[in-house]
């Protein structure tokens, strides 16, 4: 997920943007709300985060010209939690309000959920087996099977084709699914790379057919349909 970080505190910027880097965000950091704008122009991020004290233009303002040219998610992150500042973060667009201190873990959730509800986001299946054409994948049995035949994947590998088999035809971002599999313990997108590498082998399915694993670059995963 790539995130634009709007903080004038430059030793709070550094801080956070290692934070966000540490669970799986590409951050671009700038300290003033102009830049701010400027960046959100020519990057499009999946996500801005605003303090609301920014020099040349605040944070209010920032998230009020974005908002009247796109739906781009928005949380304001600042030390102003009084309940006149939230509301009046929120009737500029903000999607949600985070007064500090918040842990940073905290904030990395709300965050994927903010998107979530933006990107269409998949959640986590109601059941246990994922099917779709001639692949099923039984999570509580281990058991991942194509046209009827047992395939040999690992725990983990079972686990990442389950969530892209629930979702099938539907991009799964790649820092939803590491969270799915790895619940924030050990994931990230070199080692997700590397099994779907190893569950595309051993599916045997060949690009355009339905059921093959396609990237699509800095965004996420689809298990194909037909």
């Amino acid at each position: 997920m790539r995130v634009l970080l709007a903080e004038d505190d430059v030793e709070m910027l550094d801080v956070t943007m290692y934070a966000r880097r540490k669970y799986g965000f590409t951050v671009t950091g700038v300290t003033d709300g102009a830049s701010a704008l400027e960046r959100w122009q020519v990057e499009q991020p999946d996500l801005v985060l605003l303090d609301v004290n920014l020099p040349t233009l605040s944070g209010m303002e920032v998230c009020k010209r974005i908002r009247e040219q796109a739906a781009t998610p928005v949380i304001m992150v600042t030390a102003l939690g009084d309940e006149a500042h939230m509301v009046q973060g929120l009737e500029c667009g903000a999607d949600d309000y985070v007064s500090k201190p918040v842990s940073y873990r905290a904030l990395a959730m709300r965050m994927r959920t903010v998107v979530q509800r933006y990107t269409g986001a998949p959640v986590l299946p109601p059941t246990m087996v994922a099917e779709s054409g001639e692949v099923r994948v039984d999570l509580e049995g281990h058991e991942v099977s194509r046209g009827g035949v047992l395939l040999q994947l690992t725990r983990l590998e079972t686990r990442i084709l389950y969530f892209l088999v629930s979702n099938a035809g539907r991009v799964v971002p790649t820092d939803r699914l590491i969270e799915l599999v790895w619940k924030y313990d050990g994931g990230d997108g070199f080692a997700l790379k590397t099994h779907i590498s190893h569950i595309r082998g051993k599916l045997g399915l060949e690009r355009g057919q339905a059921g093959y694993i396609s990237v699509v670059p800095q965004v996420g995963y689809m298990f194909g349909t037909v």
